[in-house]
């Protein structure tokens, strides 16, 4: 297995279509030139994971909250990354395949000169909301979010974000997360229609930053009252 870095178009377009197989989501080519995008592959150079680190707004995953316009000169963005795009096959089998994507991620966004990260996920993916609140997370909002161009319809998300300061930490406190992905995954025996089911996947990316930034960590959508 191994990380590169996607630069040409067409890797890409086989990127954010791999992607939209498993998070419903068709993330937009001009967007992931915004970021960095990495691809992880197999020894047949398949692509079988990837993540994306946006380091320059706009940012999806705030814009797909309703009425953030106004928090869009909030200067704590400047200090921002958004996570997106993260999935890595649950058919992967070799063993330490999955400590080493996970790594290379946080080694990624920890080498990353923002502090704050951002990443939104559907509350209907309870294992997410699980998996995430291991970096001790703050919710900026939850609730349904805005149709963006890429998604078939609005969704009820939490979007959240991560302080880098606090990933290490957590990380030294979950070691658990760790030693589990050093253990190679029994074949699955799962039909082909709960694939979905395969990947561990983020939609990834403010923070709660300056007062009325932070308000919004306190605010359900009124949608969903």
């Amino acid at each position: 297995m191994h990380l590169k870095k996607l630069k040409l178009e067409k890797d890409l377009e086989n990127y954010r279509h791999a992607i939209e197989k498993h998070i419903d989501v068709l993330l937009p080519l001009e967007y992931l030139k915004q970021g960095k995008v990495y691809g992880y592959f197999n020894e047949h150079n398949e692509i079988c994971g990837g993540f994306t680190v946006i380091t320059e707004g706009p940012f999806r995953v705030l814009d797909s909250i309703p009425e953030f316009e106004k928090f869009h000169l909030d200067p704590l963005l400047k200090k921002t990354a958004e996570i997106t795009g993260v999935w890595l096959s649950k058919n992967i089998k070799m063993k330490f395949a999955s400590l080493k994507f996970w790594t290379n991620l946080i080694v990624t966004v920890m080498t990353c000169r923002k502090k704050y990260f951002v990443y939104a996920y559907s509350t209907k993916k309870k294992g997410l909301g699980t998996m995430y609140s291991r970096a001790n997370p703050e919710v900026l909002f939850r609730g349904e979010t805005k149709i963006l161009p890429g998604m078939p319809s609005p969704d009820h998300e939490s979007v959240e974000v991560i302080y880098r300061s606090r990933i290490i930490i957590q990380a030294l406190r979950n070691p658990d997360f760790f030693i589990k992905r050093m253990i190679p995954k029994k074949p699955s025996t799962m039909s082909a229609s709960l694939s979905k089911s395969h990947y561990e996947n983020f939609e990834s990316t403010i923070m709660p930053l300056s007062d009325s930034f932070a308000g919004l960590s306190r605010v359900e959508s009124k949608v969903n009252r």
